[in-house]
C-alpha cells in the first residue's frame, strides 16, 4: 500500500520481531499477538510461582508502577511538541483529583508500602502535566 505522499508503507508485523518497530506494526493482528503472547506468558510465569512471594510481590509493584507511569509518554510528547493542543484540561484535572483521593485513600487504609509510592508518583506526573498545560498555554513555548 502506498502512503499519503505516494511512498510505499513498509509491513511491518509482531512475527518480524524487529525490536526497533516494536509496537509500530502495520496491522491490527500483531498487536493481539502480542497482547495474546504476553498474556500467555505472564499466566504461565504466573502459575508456575504463585507460590513465590518475591515473585508475586514483583508482579505486584511493576503494575501499579506501569500505572504510575502512563501520563509519561504525553508528558514527553508535549515538551517535544512544545504544546498541549489538543489536550483536554478536565481531564488531566480529574486524573490528578483522582490520584490524590487514591493516595489518601492508601494511605488512610495502611495500604502496602508500594501502592502510596506509586500513587505519589502518578501525581507527580499529573502536576507535570498540568504544569505543561499552564506553562505552553500562557505563550511560554517557542513556536516552531
Amino acid at each position: 500500500s502506498a502512503g499519503s505522499d505516494g511512498s510505499r508503507l513498509e509491513i511491518r508485523k509482531f512475527r518480524d520481531f524487529d525490536k526497533n518497530h516494536f509496537w509500530d506494526w502495520t496491522d491490527f493482528r500483531s498487536y493481539i499477538e502480542c497482547i495474546l503472547v504476553f498474556t500467555t506468558a505472564g499466566a504461565v510465569a504466573m502459575f508456575m510461582f504463585a507460590n513465590s512471594l518475591l515473585f508475586v510481590e514483583t508482579v505486584g509493584f511493576m503494575a501499579v508502577f506501569v500505572e504510575a507511569m502512563l501520563g509519561v509518554p504525553q508528558y514527553m510528547k508535549n515538551y517535544r511538541n512544545k504544546s498541549t493542543r489538543g489536550m483536554n484540561r478536565t481531564m488531566v484535572l480529574m486524573w490528578t483529583c483522582g490520584d490524590v483521593f487514591k493516595t489518601t485513600y492508601f494511605v488512610m487504609r495502611s495500604a502496602p508500602v508500594q501502592f502510596t509510592i506509586c500513587g505519589a508518583l502518578q501525581i507527580g506526573v499529573d502536576l507535570a502535566i498540568l504544569t505543561q498545560i499552564w506553562f505552553y498555554t500562557n505563550g511560554n513555548a517557542q513556536v516552531k
